[in-house]
């Protein structure tokens, strides 16, 4: 692991947040904007095209899963470049679209491949490459969000060009994905131990003897960091594993739903589309900067203070919106919520790593996304309650309640402990449980 970034690593870093950025832009952003398009050349009606969404978003977060058997069985390199290929054909099946049998299947397969090239394998190559983990991480994650920025702008500007269709826009990001998802892998392939089955790294170490882990454990400055890999079963043992994956689930859940719901609920309340559309991209703006700000500050100070404080700016937000009164509560609502959307996901990266370790951080990392599968009903259900009760409001209350409750959860939150019996107990009797007190 390198004390700096060299050529190599900043390669890889740079491929693959690239890669990310391309990805985001291309899949969710781009869908919300082109759907329109589609709806109105294939007669559709709104919530059978919306399914759409959903499906893309499950498929997305149900599939988590599959990298993490493809990276153990045959590598990074041949998991990125199988998830170009998917994403490929998801993208030509979109293209040619002509019945939602089409649509649905072509949503399912970006959703699949969404998984195989983004934060699952970039994690895994990050955390072998960089000593900075937070840093490389947010570095990473910022590239990412900027495609949620520019992906709105790549589709009005495709179609804002003579001759060009929302078919031919699909198939133009195919092809651009395929070349750059290939190229990725290629790049990450140089370094040899990711061209070759993850599991091998487990084999070299299953004959060493496993001492057990000493309590206390270190604590580095101000950060907790765990001395000891411990296993998915032991992991998921704790609360704080549940702990974590309810925040990611939930933060994603917001995401969607603010994202899809929001400019209808705020214009059902005499704010203008503009204002409304405005609203998101403050809000993306923001999450973008707290990307790259809370992936310097991982490194650098406890990252659960810092999941804390964003759930909780969250909350904020999410009341705002559902009871705002003045424009000031807007741009409140939207610095809160963005602040959380920048936050959350990136210290439920890094605080797994630190609870837990490194060495099955795949599994544990490829089971926490498994929220996103939740998560993407958010909006479906939210047009349930519209429907039911005549108001989003209820919607983005829960929402609050929610982000609220999981906010005091991490607050009171302490790093688990591995007693030799394997059993997770909470570190009140331990020297350690003095020392983090007065650092939390």
């Amino acid at each position: 692991m390198s004390n700096g970034i060299s050529m190599s690593a900043g390669s890889k870093l740079g491929a693959l947040g690239t890669l990310d950025l391309l990805i985001n832009a291309a899949t969710f952003c781009s869908l919300g904007v082109i759907l329109p398009s589609m709806v109105q050349e294939l007669h559709w009606n709104w919530s059978t095209a919306g399914l759409g969404f959903t499906i893309l978003g499950a498929c997305a977060g149900g599939s988590s899963m599959v990298p993490r058997y493809l990276i153990r069985k045959f590598g990074v390199r041949t998991t990125i470049g199988a998830g170009a290929i998917l994403m490929f054909f998801g993208f030509l099946l979109l293209s040619k679209t002509t019945n939602l049998l089409h649509y649905y299947a072509g949503a399912a397969m970006c959703g699949v491949a969404y998984q195989s090239m983004t934060m699952i394998p970039a994690t895994f190559v990050i955390t072998r490459v960089f000593k900075h983990t937070s840093t490389a991480i947010g570095i990473y994650a910022t590239l990412g969000a900027l495609g949620n920025v520019l992906g709105p702008w790549m589709v009005l500007t495709t179609l804002g060009v003579e001759g060009e269709t929302w078919r031919s826009y699909w198939m133009y990001q195919g092809v651009i994905i395929l070349i750059l998802g290939i190229a990725t892998a290629i790049i990450i392939g140089f370094q040899g131990e990711f061209s070759k089955p993850a599991a091998s790294e487990l084999d070299e170490e299953k004959n060493k003897p496993s001492p057990l882990p000493p309590p206390p454990q270190h604590l580095f400055g101000k950060i907790y960091r765990t001395d000891t890999d411990w296993t998915p079963k032991q992991a998921m043992a704790t609360p704080q594993f549940y702990i974590l994956f309810a925040s990611y689930a939930l933060i994603t859940m917001c995401l969607i739903t603010i994202t899809s719901l929001s400019v209808a609920h705020l214009t059902e309340n005499g704010v203008s589309n503009r204002m409304a559309a405005g609203m998101l991209s403050l809000e993306a703006s923001v999450a973008v900067i707290m990307r790259a700000v809370s992936g310097y500050l991982g490194d650098r100070m406890e990252p659960k203070k810092l999941l804390t404080a964003a759930l909780l700016t969250t909350s904020i937000g999410t009341l705002l919106l559902a009871n705002f009164h003045e424009d000031h509560s807007l741009f409140v609502y939207a610095i809160g919520t963005g602040i959380g959307f920048g936050t959350v996901q990136l210290c439920c990266t890094i605080l797994l790593l630190n609870y837990f370790g490194r060495k099955y951080n795949l599994e544990l990392f490829s089971t926490m996304l498994l929220g996103g599968a939740i998560s993407a009903f958010g909006p479906l259900v939210g047009g349930i309650i519209r429907d039911t009760t005549g108001s989003f409001v209820p919607v983005f209350l829960i929402l609050f309640i929610l982000s609220l409750a999981t906010g005091i959860m991490t607050l009171f939150m302490r790093p688990p402990v591995l007693k030799p019996s394997s059993e997770r107990q909470f570190p009140e009797n331990e020297p350690y449980a003095q020392t983090a007190a007065t650092n939390n």
